[in-house]
């Protein structure tokens, strides 16, 4: 029968991370103060969930092998401006640098593993990222708002990689100049946490923000020339190799190929690597399609992200089912056979895995809680009964 275990997961202190919102959804006291950053769900080598078999604490590491990462994410603060290789990049990038002796745990590595990371971020609370290049019209349009942005303004005649370059090329004073009119005009409506897209002094308040936090830093106009979003809970979006983008604030669940490569751009005091960020960028505008949860049967809806490491559902335990396949009481049944992660945003769950008319494992899950549910064999069912919200992810067919 298919395997059902609980799982340990891994808590990341980031600094940008929340003191609140995870601790909030797992019911978990942090008396500390420290920031949760993430809570992860997988087996990626440097977070990887634990379980209990026959009374022993195991890495799930030993039990599957996994080509998804699944977490849950808290910004208090933004994540810096960052993107992503593809896989042929990674494995490139990988390999180079263990040839050259880089430390894993180095500040300056670039690649930590030979992965992509293609994901998608799904908000549990409304959520603020930055993701893709905007129109160059509508980007020197706002840049325009700002003094010191002409030779900027300029550089964008021969694309975004000329923008980039001239962005990190300012001066000490051009960036001070910039900063501080930037700071200047968050003074008004600072309370505001969401950004209204068809203000365009909007943006500019939300560079002010950034500048407070990391200033002088020429990730602080990103807000004027990446794409601002706001998802409300259980809208996603889909964030592929290669594309620019930054997390602002909120609470989310973030699911991708099993990667912790990193190229970053901004907005943080981490090793920036300008030559090879290049190298792996998409110079091309870009907005990420808004994503939410399609039905694909009664309480299961999924998220249609083109990715082949993973499928993302969400399901919904208060549409109630009945039927003769039903065990009594159960509210949803996922027919997907892959196996996968179980993790409970709202109240909570009974997991049944079924056999025939008599055999079943069960388990039960609260708030912030996760499971990894084996792959069933024919004639298995998996069933879920409460008042729940959960979102599974699968390993794709």
């Amino acid at each position: 029968m298919a395997e059902l275990y609980k799982l340990e997961n891994t808590i990341k202190h980031y600094g940008w991370g929340s003191p609140e919102m995870i601790p909030a959804l797992t019911g978990t006291a942090n008396p500390s103060g420290e920031p949760w950053a993430e809570l992860w769900m997988g087996i990626h080598p440097e977070g990887p969930s634990k379980i209990i078999v026959q009374g022993k604490t195991t890495p799930l590491s030993e039990l599957v092998e996994l080509p998804f990462l699944l977490k849950f994410l808290a910004a208090e603060t933004p994540l810096s401006v960052q993107a992503h290789p593809n896989l042929i990049q990674a494995r490139a990038g990988f390999e180079r640098e263990n040839k050259a002796g880089i430390a894993l745990s180095a500040p300056e590595r670039n690649y930590r593993d030979p992965n992509h990371k293609p994901e998608i971020v799904c908000a549990l609370t409304p959520f603020t990222a930055m993701a893709g290049f905007r129109e160059m019209a509508e980007t020197e349009q706002l840049l325009s708002m700002a003094p010191g942005t002409e030779r900027l303004i300029s550089s964008l005649k021969d694309g975004y990689e000329s923008f980039l370059s001239a962005l990190f090329g300012l001066s000490g004073e051009e960036r001070k100049k910039i900063n501080d009119f930037v700071c200047m005009a968050a003074s008004e409506n600072t309370d505001t946490a969401a950004v209204d897209k068809n203000n365009p002094q909007a943006f500019l308040r939300l560079c002010g923000k950034l500048a407070r936090i990391y200033p002088n830093d020429p990730g602080i106009l990103s807000p004027l020339y990446l794409n601002v979003i706001e998802l409300k809970p259980s809208e996603a979006i889909f964030i592929p190799a290669g594309i620019l983008h930054a997390y602002i604030h909120g609470l989310a669940l973030e699911c991708m190929a099993n990667s912790d490569n990193v190229l970053r751009g901004g907005l943080t005091p981490k090793h920036i690597d300008q030559k090879e960020l290049f190298s792996i960028l998409s110079f091309k505008p870009h907005k990420p399609e808004l994503l939410k949860p399609v039905p694909e049967s009664q309480g299961c809806y999924g998220f249609r992200a083109p990715c082949k490491e993973f499928t993302l559902c969400l399901l919904n335990g208060s549409e109630k089912l009945s039927g003769p396949e039903m065990p009594d009481g159960s509210n949803v049944e996922l027919k997907a056979p892959e196996m996968g992660i179980a993790a409970v945003t709202e109240g909570a769950v009974d997991i049944t895995v079924t056999s025939g008319k008599t055999g079943q494992k069960k388990l039960h899950l609260n708030r912030g809680e996760s499971a990894f549910i084996g792959r069933r064999e024919p004639g298995e069912g998996l069933f879920f009964s409460g008042e729940f919200a959960l979102f599974a992810a699968l390993t794709a067919e």
